[in-house]
């Protein structure tokens, strides 16, 4: 420690006056200049240091907050969007099986058909009327659903795992690591 100054117990150091020192009632009758010179050295007043203490838990807890408030936000943004991509994959999903499911149906249809018509044709009484018949209401292909599947086991079992997952454990992601 210097010759001159006063350390508080937080560490802190002051310089001590080398000029006269003020009673309160001549600090009074001095000019705010000389008044705030002489200040500006003196160890502050104990509700001083309160009120800064005070001050500056405000502000942090405001800052804590705001910072709180703005990671809320932002995780809200990010489950919202994860929310929308899932929901569009389902969509798509649900799309692809209803497209299918209406391809099977016209598939049978066709084949129900053409078998009715194959029937009709084969129970005409005499071959020129089942010729006539085959000639004026025409076939379409027969349409044979090949057994095999194009997709992988895993990936059908993916797709599978997708669109039974109700609580999206498996497309949800968190995000809060990044």
């Amino acid at each position: 420690m210097d010759a001159g100054n006063i350390e508080d117990e937080n560490g802190h150091w002051y310089p001590e006056h080398r000029a006269k020192k003020y009673r309160p009632s001549q600090l009074a009758k001095l000019n705010p200049m000389e008044r705030s010179r002489y200040l500006y050295y003196e160890k502050p007043t104990k509700e001083m240091t309160q009120a800064k203490e005070a001050a500056l838990k405000r502000v942090r807890l405001e800052l804590r907050q705001r910072d709180a408030e703005a990671e809320n936000r932002r995780m809200k943004e990010v489950e919202k969007q994860q929310q929308e991509k899932h929901n569009e994959l389902i969509g798509q999903l649900k799309a692809a099986e209803a497209r299918n499911r209406i391809r099977l149906l016209r598939i049978r249809y066709n084949n129900v058909r053409n078998g009715e018509l194959e029937q009709m044709i084969a129970y005409q009484p005499t071959s020129i009327r089942a010729v006539r018949l085959q000639a004026l209401v025409p076939q379409k292909n027969n349409f044979i659903l090949s057994k095999s599947d194009h997709m992988l086991k895993n990936d059908r079992q993916r797709i599978e795992e997708i669109i039974d997952d109700e609580e999206m454990t498996t497309t949800k992601r968190d995000l809060t690591c990044i």
